[in-house]
């Protein structure tokens, strides 16, 4: 039987050991994209020769402790070395059967996908994927196995390459960073713009903020301010716990403010004549960094009118 592993027993590094207990070929699944505000979920599955372990693969683990150009070496390592095949559920599906079920769709795929059908799966994370063959899941896999380290590789650099596609398209919700996370830029793009058809309208704040029926959003504006604002007049917009967005009296984009390390901070954003956020800069500019006692709207106008 083979052994499970343990949280006290991570490696440094993943290693084929939990591979090797078994005879014949087993894959490695692991997915990317729950999270995300926008853009479909991507899994990989990679079976790698267990003979033994690729020197080029030194140093692969877990995709999100590995740089950008990390990731993009050993996926075309891995592309050469091994057998691969990639699952996607789309945003669509996303928002029709929930996150967790298009995401067993995304690992089933990825099986489905690999040109060598494998007898063993090791799958990362408690979730069991419905895949036809035997399947033991492990918990932080991409920590323990490297055929699931692998696989992590491989869904992340195929989910990011999708979405720095899609940031040529829609470049207002900063997706060439953030690929798709809800990130301040990403947020205030969805202020800014709305949603996309690329947007998972059932996620939060998406299946609230920004239905058909909500047109709070609408009424604000993102344009260049010449002359001082009265903080009297100042309105807050709730996006997340730690971040809420700001407008003077008339509607227009001042900035927001912000959680972080367990202190509420003033930031001040302009723009220019195009239209193009400028951090730190606008009417509101001589307040940017300001401390606040309390995310409140009458904290943030006793705050501004004290460093006026």
């Amino acid at each position: 039987m083979p052994t499970r592993p343990t949280r006290a027993s991570l490696p440094k590094w993943p290693t084929l050991n939990l591979e090797r207990q078994f005879d014949g070929a087993v894959c490695g699944i692991d997915e990317v994209g729950m999270a995300p505000l926008a853009g479909p979920v991507v899994a990989a599955a990679v079976t790698l020769p267990t003979d033994s372990k690729p020197r080029i693969l030194r140093g692969l683990t877990d995709s999100k402790l590995l740089s950008a150009e990390e990731r993009e070496r050993f996926h075309d390592i891995i592309r050469d070395i091994a057998h691969v095949g990639v699952g996607i559920a789309s945003v669509d599906e996303i928002d029709e059967v929930n996150i967790y079920h298009a995401n067993m769709r995304a690992m089933q795929r990825a099986f489905d996908a690999l040109p060598e059908r494998p007898g063993f799966a090791l799958v990362d994370g408690r979730a069991r994927p419905s895949v036809d063959c035997s399947v033991q899941m492990v918990v932080k896999g991409d920590r323990r196995s490297l055929s699931i380290a692998a696989a992590s590789v491989i869904a992340k650099v195929t989910r990011d390459r999708l979405m720095h596609e899609l940031a040529d398209s829609f470049p207002d919700y900063g997706w060439h960073t953030n690929v798709g996370y809800g990130t301040d830029a990403h947020y205030l793009g969805l202020l800014r713009k709305g949603p996309t058809e690329h947007h998972r309208r059932s996620f939060a704040p998406l299946n609230t903020l920004f239905t058909p029926m909500a047109t709070a959003w609408h009424r604000f504006r993102f344009v260049q301010i010449d002359v001082e604002i009265d903080p009297a007049g100042v309105e807050l917009f709730f996006l997340r716990n730690d971040l809420h967005a700001v407008f003077d009296a008339e509607g227009r984009h001042v900035g927001i403010i912000k959680n972080q390390r367990g202190g509420w901070t003033f930031q001040a954003i302009g723009y220019d004549r195009d239209g193009r956020p400028q951090p730190g800069a606008g009417p509101c500019s001589r307040y940017h960094g300001v401390g606040l006692e309390s995310p409140g709207r009458e904290a943030l106008i006793r705050r501004l009118s004290s460093e006026a």
